[in-house]
């Protein structure tokens, strides 16, 4: 029987309950009830791929299988909407305020953290932003780590090659820039710049993990349209976190549908969802 012909049984609310322990336990993603039908179609996509048709057996496969299908689990579950130049304010804000004022200081390097990287088209904006505005200065030493608990998007985005509906809304000649069309068997594909490419290092990280592998400062930290996946506890402890790995002069980006309000005192508003560091025993 083909995978597409496997008749999988309704998922019952024990069993909806006890992935959502794990998917909770590893991601912080909190599903409501309301998930229910959602994490179902999800989870039996993965099931007709393993040839299993009941979602007891496998929960027992996750168990027996931990270390990767709890990854896999996790993989069919997280939504991966994003866009190039998503909220695009963001990037005014990157050109107009955040870069001139480094500039201005003779900054040589930045660290830049895209949290949440989905399928590559955040960090590959950052980075596009970084060499338009400095095109004609001298670039610094630019780094840019873009994380993901998510191994499938990750390989997407490490690849860096998009149908041309999702490029469709960049300027044509930034477009032209930092991106190759593709011919022959890549009609209707455009693949991200090695100069771009070589900006960015993908990598797999939870949020929810209490401590990172993280050694210095990041200047400007994006995570955007993330949080809104977890409960209050997860994101209080995120920005905990966020508040130690920001450079004390750095800018921290979230959302444009999410706020700081009531989930941390750590920050500032600077506008347009973008928030400054308070430093120990000092106010802005």
């Amino acid at each position: 029987m083909g995978q597409s012909q496997i008749v999988i049984a309704e998922l019952h609310d024990s069993d909806f309950d006890r992935f959502r322990e794990v998917i909770y336990r590893e991601s912080g993603i909190n599903l409501s009830p309301l998930k229910k039908a959602l994490v179902q179609s999800r989870l039996m996509r993965r099931m007709r791929e393993l040839g299993i048709r009941d979602y007891g057996d496998y929960y027992q496969y996750v168990l027996d299988n931990y270390d990767q299908e709890h990854i896999n689990l996790v993989n069919c579950i997280t939504t991966n909407k994003t866009d190039f130049f998503r909220e695009s304010g963001h990037f005014d804000f990157l050109a107009s305020e955040v870069l001139p004022k480094y500039e201005s200081s003779g900054k040589s390097s930045i660290r830049i953290w895209s949290a949440g990287c989905s399928t590559g088209e955040e960090p590959y904006t950052i980075a596009i932003s970084l060499l338009e505005f400095y095109r004609s200065r001298k670039l610094p030493d630019v780094k840019i780590l873009a994380t993901d608990i998510d191994t499938k998007v990750l390989e997407t985005a490490a690849a860096g090659l998009y149908k041309e509906e999702t490029v469709k809304n960049i300027d044509r000649d930034v477009l032209r820039r930092y991106m190759l069309k593709g011919v022959g068997n890549n009609a209707g594909l455009y693949r991200i710049k090695d100069d771009v490419k070589k900006l960015i290092y993908f990598r797999r990280l939870n949020l929810l993990d209490d401590t990172f592998p993280i050694k210095n400062p990041f200047d400007i930290i994006f995570c955007r349209n993330v949080v809104i996946y977890f409960d209050k506890e997860s994101q209080v402890k995120l920005f905990k976190q966020f508040h130690h790995h920001l450079a004390d002069d750095g800018y921290l980006f979230i959302g444009h549908s999410e706020t700081l309000t009531s989930v941390s005192s750590l920050f500032y508003f600077r506008g347009r969802s973008v928030y400054g560091k308070v430093k120990e025993n000092v106010h802005p």
